[in-house]
């Protein structure tokens, strides 16, 4: 089947805009795992990070420990206290507290914010958080010191407390005879925890913790006062103290939608630290979060949240328009020489099967065509008619008035069989003034040789070309399938020969064809 210029426009449009529409998913889904990877990347970083000064932090927590748990003035004061009264444990508290205030402040300076002693009934001591405070005794004990208490080992991990929310790391402690005389804790403070694993690239950074967990340890006052209710999540606070007070004020506002929530939501129900990304002012932001666990490991209270500029993604994003652009071009450019080719095709194809004057078949398409038709003819049981006509008189209009007379002529006769052909029906110029009329699924042949009466009539009639009155006659031979001939050859050999008896006939008339013409 012959396409047409329609059809393959059609077809490659919709080609197309399917190559184009796939493409741009698969850069976007390259793009996207691209981003998912990175994100990962930054997420599994900053748990490097963390896992090193977690590290770093507890390596001077064990060289601390151990210095108290070896220091004889220490061991033999907690000693002291086992049987002493309030009076007694109050002056051996400020007696134990002038021998270590020098070394706390030392401490202080290397980022340790809170020394604190603690007895085997899970009550405390002892507690130094601020070098030029004397200590006190809180009541507040944490799940870390009851767990040294309780198993006599060394315990840690993130923890809020009164005044302060931080890494903690508690130290069983034994005088020489291996007699336990409870712990010393020793803390880091928030802050210290974001500024080890900060860098320059960090637009914003604080700490959330779980509201439950927050509510039932620290007092309500600082609890106003320290802790704000986090945009990201209902169930978690922000300690204020940790916050990097972001210099982009608006980003909140932007982030503050129900797909970041949700997107949040999923994180955090993950148990794992995931990593967001956003575009700000057409910079990448990624925001990164990192889960603390509690100290006895059974659920995350808290998450490490980082806001870091990324040109990485900002190079992504880049790369994903250049390839987008590229893509496109490279398409339209294969689109247009697509267009390019049918046109030619179908310049080439009207070449070399269309009459160029009267835009019928030519000799070429009609053969293919009858050809055709005989082929479903004989599927189906059809008849056809082949006519064969040729203009009577037509030399002498070119003689009289001219070639373009003659063209114009052509044209009027190629239009008036046309009119009188079905929709099925074919007509065709074979050159000249011989034009060849395919008939098919035709009843008998006095229909074929009927309608070859009424274009002879149409022909006959006078015509005003270039105001000049011109008329002509035809002369027209046919011939039957299956009834003359089964053979496309011979089909045409006896049309073509009853046109020619016509005209020995005296011109204007149809023949149908008869075997005795047949010599």
């Amino acid at each position: 089947m012959i396409q047409t210029k329609k059809q393959k426009i059609i077809f490659h449009s919709i080609l197309f805009s399917t190559i184009l529409y796939l493409g741009i998913l698969a850069i976007e889904a390259f793009k996207n795992s691209k981003k998912e990877y990175y994100l990962n990347v930054q997420s599994q970083l900053l748990a490097v990070k963390y896992k090193t000064s977690y590290k770093y932090f507890k390596i001077m927590a064990d060289d601390i420990a151990l210095m108290y748990g070896t220091n004889k003035n220490v061991i033999k004061l907690l000693s002291l206290v086992q049987n002493a009264d309030k009076t007694e444990q109050a002056e051996l508290r400020r007696t134990l507290y002038k021998k270590l205030i020098k070394n706390y402040k030392r401490l202080n300076h290397m980022g340790i914010t809170q020394v604190h002693f603690h007895l085997p009934n899970n009550k405390s001591f002892l507690r130094m958080y601020k070098p030029e405070v004397f200590g006190d005794n809180v009541t507040d004990i944490k799940d870390a010191v009851v767990l040294t208490n309780q198993t006599k080992t060394m315990h840690s991990g993130f923890e809020t407390c009164l005044f302060m929310a931080g890494l903690r790391f508690v130290y069983p402690l034994f005088n020489a005879k291996k007699e336990y005389l409870g712990c010393v804790e020793i803390a880091y403070s928030t802050q210290e925890l974001l500024k080890s694993i900060q860098d320059d690239f960090v637009h914003d950074s604080h700490i959330l913790i779980s509201k439950d967990i927050a509510a039932g340890t620290i007092v309500q006052k600082e609890l106003d006062y320290d802790y704000k209710q986090s945009w990201e999540d209902a169930d978690y606070l922000i300690e204020t103290s940790t916050h990097k007070k972001i210099g982009k004020k608006d980003l909140y506002a932007k982030l503050d939608t129900p797909k970041v929530h949700d997107a949040i939501k999923k994180g955090i129900a993950s148990k794992k630290p995931f990593s967001l990304a956003t575009e700000y002012n057409y910079h990448n932001i990624i925001m990164t979060y990192l889960p603390l666990q509690s100290t006895t490991k059974t659920r995350n209270i808290a998450y490490i949240v980082v806001y870091t500029e990324s040109d990485y993604l900002s190079n992504l994003q880049l790369q994903y328009n250049y390839i987008l652009i590229l893509f496109i071009s490279v398409l339209a450019l294969l689109y247009l020489f697509g267009f390019y080719v049918i046109f030619s095709q179908a310049k080439l194809k009207e070449l070399a099967l269309y009459d160029s004057l009267t835009k019928l078949p030519n000799r070429a398409l009609f053969k293919i065509e009858l050809n055709n038709e005989i082929n479903r003819a004989m599927r189906y049981e059809h008849n056809i008619a082949l006519l064969f006509l040729d203009l009577d008189g037509f030399k002498a209009v070119n003689d009289t008035y001219g070639h373009h007379t003659g063209d114009e002529l052509l044209i009027f006769v190629a239009k008036t069989i046309t009119s009188r052909l079905r929709k099925n029906d074919m007509v065709s110029r074979l050159g000249g003034d011989e034009f060849t009329i395919i008939l098919n699924d035709i009843g008998t042949p006095q229909q074929a040789v009927e309608l070859a009466e009424h274009i002879i009539k149409d022909i006959n009639k006078e015509i005003i070309l270039n105001h000049e009155v011109i008329q002509v006659g035809a002369s027209i031979g046919v011939s039957m399938y299956p009834k003359h001939s089964k053979d496309i050859d011979d089909l045409i050999k006896y049309a073509d020969k009853m046109m020619y008896i016509s005209k020995e006939n005296g011109k204007n008339q149809v023949t149908l064809y008869k075997e005795e013409y047949n010599v």
